[in-house]
């Protein structure tokens, strides 16, 4: 059994097939949609967004409103529970399935569904032992990656990020709540966590070239500080 928590997400092995752009099937809450490198509006009082504005910065500044483009995101862009490979077993189900520490049983014959296994919450450090009990969490919010510039993303950069087994965790639904879409500033987890947390930020912010908010930036960096090396939590 793999006990570092990153090293367990680097070896959840379910690949992923080639994820192609397609058009939004939903409007997003502004009453549009992303279409490539542009922006349909199908509503009226339809607003345009600072996306592919000349002017918008590389590098956002302390007086972004991030809330601003909350209305803007599409939950079909960043879309993560499919059944990628046809075998009847959605994103979520095969997270259970890959991170149950026992032999998982199903609520029916073809195997499609989790019912019971045994999960380790690493946000809590509370295990639980039914699956609908908890749910998958990104890491790095799909919501704060479009505010802090993912929106300009191409899709197929949305969807990889959206299911990269290494920004997800199967965490209970209450604490998913209670995290919602916050960074490490407003949000961290059971203090046992936190520098496998903050590391996985850290990681996923450089692999997708992601903004991080100074103020996430700066309780990123300070919790690291007290952290042990990274190779001596893998002999472990």
């Amino acid at each position: 059994m793999i006990k570092n928590p990153l090293l367990l997400l680097s070896a959840i092995g379910f690949a992923l097939p080639g994820l192609l752009s397609a058009h939004a099937g939903n409007l997003d809450l502004n009453g549009g949609h992303y279409w490539g490198q542009s922006y349909h509006c199908h509503m009226g009082g339809c607003e345009m967004p600072d996306t592919f504005d000349f002017g918008r910065r590389n590098r956002d500044s302390l007086l972004t409103d991030y809330r601003d483009r909350e209305k803007f995101f599409n939950e079909d862009d960043w879309d993560f529970e499919r059944d990628f490979d046809n075998d009847c077993q959605s994103t979520r189900q095969e997270m259970l399935i890959l991170t149950s520490r026992i032999e998982v049983r199903y609520t029916n014959p073809r195997n499609c569904v989790v019912r019971t296994g045994e999960w380790l919450d690493e946000y809590t450090g509370e295990i639980f032992t039914v699956a609908v009990q908890v749910d998958i969490d990104h890491v790095i919010p799909r919501m704060y990656a479009h505010t802090h510039g993912g929106d300009r993303w191409p899709q197929d950069k949305k969807l990889q990020f959206a299911n990269d087994p290494m920004n997800m965790m199967l965490v209970e639904k209450r604490e998913i709540r209670r995290k919602r879409d916050r960074g490490p500033n407003r949000y961290l987890p059971r203090e046992e966590f936190q520098c496998e947390y903050v590391r996985l930020w850290d990681m996923l912010s450089d692999k997708y070239n992601l903004q991080i908010s100074s103020s996430d930036r700066g309780t990123i960096r300070r919790v690291l500080r007290d952290c042990p090396e990274l190779e001596d939590v893998a002999d472990q």
